[in-house]
């Protein structure tokens, strides 16, 4: 009879130097362990190690997922692209400027006031449909129809006080509201489709179809001799509702049940609600104010050139996307086990993947002006320089990869927020400082020193919190 010491038989497999996953896996190949099936009451099953739920990801169906898309991801970035080179190409420089701007103060509306519907649907949305609460899924319904109704009536009060004393929304309010309540129904709809499991089928027309439709109506406004800026603007909201119509059909509507309820359960909404605001706004000030600025600055003439360079910059951009959805689950899970190598690891990986993307993209603007010539005709060249300035700023998005996708998952969105306001501030400061004698170069200078700063301090303060070396080396 073999011997063992006074504490009990030898652990297999750890005695040999082997992590808990393989002594699963050696001891049930000897025979040496229980089936759990075959123990009486509860049981937990195996917690699985941050290496192999990186493998299962990668190897599992999950990839297929993430690959798909990045994909979408990269299409819609090109479509947009092209869709700005055809207005820009059809239609007068005047009217296609007036559009842009139109285009960046309702998005901004929509992005600031009804982004944040986008991740309420899916937070508690997920959660309703999950647990078969009907009565909670409906509320949250009602709760983001009733969001975009009151935002609908508030641009329709203050769009003549706008008007009145700068002309930054050029066209007549009901347009420009239809326009901002579509969009914000375009991500509310988008992420109750998610909630249903359309995650892929929501994502084609947000990003795909509208872009692509905005092109067509395009080609056929200017085709029909309609080449102006209310005609292309009413033409947005048509695509608009075409896209949010599509989305509909995916959204969760027969699981959800509309009743009355009282004050304290629509209080979760109300209370997610107000940082999530506060977020939005900055985060779409940064994407948008800087058309603002020129147009006031400048003029609406000078703004389809620079609205061509920022989609071009958009580009580069793909990489810190990708390197989200590869790595945003993994980053959560290190974070909640307190591994900090892992996340060390991970941090990195992230950058050297943004900046692989980074340098792709860039590399046709070392060509010269000639591609953005082809592509946007006689304001090409100018497109050009502006596009070298903002990629310059980019560079920075791309060194620190997932530094904001890092900030987000650990909990330090306020941080994130604070750091995105001191953007702003620089942008606006320097936007109308260097708007009003250099132009357009001017605001490029402006918007990519903003994004350089914001991304940089938050790196900074991961570095400082987590003790994070952010960058690729």
């Amino acid at each position: 009879m073999a011997r063992f010491p006074a504490n009990g038989p030898p652990r297999w497999g750890l005695a040999q130097g082997m992590h808990p996953g393989q002594l699963a896996d050696s001891a049930a190949a000897r025979g040496m362990m229980d089936d759990t099936g075959n123990i009486p009451g509860p049981h937990a099953p195996p917690r699985r190690g941050l290496r192999a739920r990186v493998l299962g990801a990668v190897r599992g169906p999950g990839a297929a997922k993430v690959a798909g898309l990045t994909a979408l991801r990269i299409l819609a970035a090109i479509g947009t692209l092209l869709s700005v080179t055809v207005i820009v190409r059809v239609f007068p420089v005047e009217a296609a400027g007036q559009f842009f701007v139109f285009l960046a103060a309702a998005q901004f509306v929509a992005g600031a006031a009804l982004g944040p519907l986008l991740t309420l649907a899916i937070r508690f949305g997920s959660v309703h449909k999950a647990d078969g609460d009907r009565e909670a899924l409906g509320r949250l319904i009602v709760f983001g129809g009733g969001a975009i109704v009151s935002v609908t009536g508030l641009v329709l009060l203050a769009q003549p006080l706008v008007t009145q004393r700068a002309p930054l929304v050029p066209g007549e309010a009901w347009a420009f509201a239809a326009v901002a309540a579509l969009s914000g129904a375009m991500f509310f709809l988008g992420g109750l489709a998610r909630v249903n499991g359309k995650v892929i089928a929501a994502i084609v027309p947000e990003n795909l179809l509208r872009p692509a439709g905005l092109a067509l109506a395009a080609i056929t406004l200017w085709l029909a001799g309609a080449a102006a800026f209310p005609a292309l603007s009413a033409a947005y909201a048509v695509v608009l509702v075409a896209v949010c119509a599509v989305l509909a059909f995916m959204a969760p509507w027969r699981a959800a049940r509309f009743a009355p309820a009282p004050l304290s359960a629509w209080r979760p909404y109300f209370k997610a609600y107000g940082p999530l605001l506060a977020y939005g706004l900055v985060s779409t000030a940064l994407t948008t104010f800087h058309i603002l600025i020129l147009s006031y600055t400048a003029s609406v003439e000078a703004v389809p050139a620079f609205k061509a360079a920022v989609q071009y910059a958009m580009l580069l951009t793909t990489g810190v996307i990708f390197a989200n959805l590869i790595h945003g689950p993994q980053i959560a899970i290190a974070h909640a086990r307190g591994d900090l190598p892992a996340l060390q690891r991970l941090a990195r990986s992230s950058s050297r993947l943004a900046l692989g993307f980074y340098a792709l993209a860039f590399a046709p603007l070392l060509t010269g002006p000639f591609l953005f010539e082809l592509a946007f005709g006689e304001i090409g060249r100018e497109a050009w320089g502006l596009a070298l300035i903002l990629c310059a700023g980019r560079f920075i998005d791309a060194w620190f990869g997932a530094a904001t996708n890092i900030a987000n998952l650990t909990g330090r969105t306020t941080l994130l927020a604070l750091m995105q306001g001191a953007g702003i501030l620089v942008l606006v400061a320097f936007g109308f400082a260097l708007g009003g004698k250099l132009g357009g170069f001017g605001v490029a200078i402006a918007s990519s020193l903003a994004n350089g700063i914001w991304v940089a301090g938050i790196a900074v303060a991961l570095q400082n919190d987590l003790k994070l070396k952010m960058g690729p080396g």
